[in-house]
């Protein structure tokens, strides 16, 4: 089974719910093995939030509930994404993460972390599971070992993800996570510094432009054999050859348009992309 995790709980909620749905209620338009497992997201303020920066007002108990729940109805669970690179012991005292994960914990969630002490308190105060997250690059497969025998999954590299030599070296591939259409460019020299800035500007409550110089994936341009970005058919030879089955969709803060090609793309058999896309351009109205 392919198991994948969408983007975003809060803005992509109603687009991540009408393909659950849809997959539902008209199964024979998606691929064959193929699951939705976990939406991933954070609600807006949090100051753990990383990756990419969300400020916006807070949202309630209540709308955190709404939220979980809705995705609940289809036995898919919420992953949080606790990965501020800046995060320190004293935010682990804050009543608003505390409700949010008190939230995703009556409701089968995950937490995505950077530091281990975060993970440490979500697992013994909450009992959720742990996703050890990409803004952590491990160096090497005996790094990844090692950290799968602490998390639940670990997120690999993705300047490694298609090298099989790493991926062979891997001892527990049910344990692994591989982002199937990666933004950054390949050995991007700036990934770690954006990381940073993004957890700088989720504390400070303020977005401040990031000039990147590297080239940009085009997840609209993509090919067999880039070296970041996975085609359906390269997930599922990967699948086949190494056992993998947990993949991401990148999506928190990327155009709409490119989100709803990205699922389109990886969900549904080629034959009827075409008509899902109208469906979903339909119904957004």
């Amino acid at each position: 089974m392919i198991n994948y995790t969408l983007p975003d709980f809060t803005v992509g909620l109603g687009l991540n719910l009408f393909f659950i749905r849809l997959m539902e209620q008209r199964p024979t338009l998606f691929q064959d093995g193929v699951r939705i497992d976990s939406v991933y997201g954070c609600f807006p303020a949090c100051a753990l939030n990383g990756g990419r920066a969300y400020l916006r007002d807070r949202a309630t108990p209540a709308q955190m509930e709404e939220a979980f729940s809705l995705l609940a109805e289809h036995g898919v669970r919420p992953r949080l994404t606790l990965t501020n690179m800046l995060a320190t012991e004293d935010d682990l005292h804050d009543r608003y993460l505390n409700e949010m994960l008190a939230a995703a914990a009556r409701h089968d969630g995950e937490a995505i972390v950077y530091a281990d002490f975060v993970g440490d308190y979500v697992r013994e105060r909450y009992g959720m599971r742990l996703v050890l997250s990409t803004t952590r690059p491990l160096a090497d497969a005996a790094e990844v070992n090692r950290m799968a025998k602490r998390y639940d999954w670990v997120v690999l590299d993705y300047n490694r993800h298609k090298d099989p030599a790493f991926l062979g070296a891997i001892e527990d591939p049910a344990k692994t996570e591989i982002m199937v259409n990666e933004f950054c460019a390949f050995r991007c020299p700036h990934r770690q510094e954006h990381y940073l800035h993004n957890s700088e500007d989720q504390r400070s409550g303020s977005m401040r432009p990031f000039e990147c110089v590297a080239k940009r994936a085009d997840f609209f341009d993509h090919a067999p054999g880039h070296p970041v970005i996975f085609t359906d058919q390269e997930v599922r030879d990967l699948h086949d050859a190494y056992g993998i089955g947990c993949f991401k969709i990148v999506g928190r803060g990327v155009a709409f348009q490119t989100v709803l090609e990205a699922y389109t793309h990886y969900l549904v058999r080629p034959e009827y992309r075409a008509d899902v896309k109208r469906l979903v351009m339909r119904a957004a109205g």
